[in-house]
């Protein structure tokens, strides 16, 4: 109930933002139409000899002369004359047209396209900022889906297939390269806690994170680099919370995986490698009958799943102890991992598959 009265308040919001746009351009046509009848009224009031007009019938006289109905007779007053020749082309052309104008971009209100993604934008606060919807991007998405993220998208292919799924899940999503003049206010940098850039030009990439640091200082950057070694000066040189090298955050999982099968992610905390392996405990396995806890401490090894007769427990309790059939899914480090599979007879049955 509460996400949907968020989405409903956040829609009326927008719709503010959508039409103040058209009503600022609409606003100088508007005032001078009501000069012209002003002075048309008080023309009209002051200077017909034919007839004495209030103030409401000249009024009401010189804005139907716009709309070309003549109500009274041809005057003899050279600016009442001016009036009647100069008002209908003006009201044709000038007042009508702005109207028109102003009643299609209001009726229009068309929600897929970028004036309406910016005034969505607008409306986010603490939100996310994901530069670049391709296979990295969208991967991005779906875990801040997850997490239950809000998120401003920037994809610079309007036929990008990607954007069905944004746009499904309701995330704005602005056609533009970055670069653009004001797109950065558009995807309301201000407001926003942190910033992902993940094009596919390392360039790119970095002139949009700088520009989002000189729109507000302190957001956090994220930062997507093909080039390893740059990605590294850049995070040190510019300050940037994160700058990732797709190759190196790849490598690790490719290499550990390779040198053993029971490896499913891999990953760098400062300078130290840790690995999240599972294993199956074997039935001559020296870790039966011990428990989570005595292993963590023996080994730095903390458990992260545990599975026994099918129901997957996260996180197990500490004084869980082990069985055969047992499956768990553990994070330490290689060399820890290696004692593990030597406990838990491997090895032995390197040739039987997976452990």
């Amino acid at each position: 109930m509460q996400s949907f009265l968020k989405r409903r308040l956040r829609r009326l919001q927008a719709n503010f933002i959508y039409l103040k746009r058209p009503i600022v351009e609409f606003l100088p046509l508007f005032t001078g139409m009501v000069i012209i009848l002003f002075c048309g009224g008080f023309a009209f009031h002051k200077l017909y000899e034919k007839q004495q007009l209030t103030f409401g019938q000249a009024l009401y006289i010189t804005y139907c002369l716009i709309f070309m109905e003549h109500l009274v007779d041809f005057p003899d007053h050279w600016l009442l004359q001016a009036f009647y020749f100069l008002l209908p082309p003006l009201g044709l052309v000038v007042i009508l047209d702005g109207l028109i104008r102003f009643g299609y971009h209001v009726l229009r209100h068309d929600e897929s396209g970028n004036q309406w993604m910016r005034a969505m934008a607008l409306t986010y606060r603490n939100h996310v900022i994901l530069c670049g919807l391709g296979r990295v991007g969208l991967r991005v998405l779906q875990q801040l889906h997850l997490l239950g993220e809000d998120v401003v998208v920037l994809e610079k292919d309007p036929h990008n297939q990607n954007i069905a799924y944004a746009k499904k899940h309701g995330f704005p999503v602005l056609i533009g390269t970055g670069r653009e003049e004001g797109i950065l206010e558009d995807l309301n940098v201000a407001h926003a806690k942190s910033i992902i850039v993940a094009t596919d030009n390392d360039l790119a990439n970095l002139e949009i994170a700088l520009d989002a640091r000189k729109i507000k200082p302190h957001i956090r950057v994220v930062m997507r680099m093909f080039d390893q070694e740059l990605a590294s000066k850049i995070r040190e040189s510019f300050g940037i919370h994160q700058a990732f090298s797709t190759a190196a955050q790849a490598a690790p999982l490719f290499a550990c995986s390779s040198s053993d099968r029971s490896i499913i992610n891999s990953f760098y905390v400062d300078s130290r490698l840790l690995v999240v392996a599972r294993l199956t405990i074997r039935p001559n396995s020296e870790l039966i009958g011990k428990r989570i806890r005595d292993i963590g401490a023996a080994k730095q090894t903390f458990f992260l799943a545990h599975t026994r007769q099918g129901i997957v427990t996260h996180f197990p309790p500490a004084d869980t102890d082990l069985q055969q059939g047992d499956i768990v899914v553990v994070q330490t480090e290689p060399n820890n991992l290696k004692t593990l599979h030597q406990w838990n007879r491997d090895q032995e049955s390197d040739d039987d598959g997976p452990p």
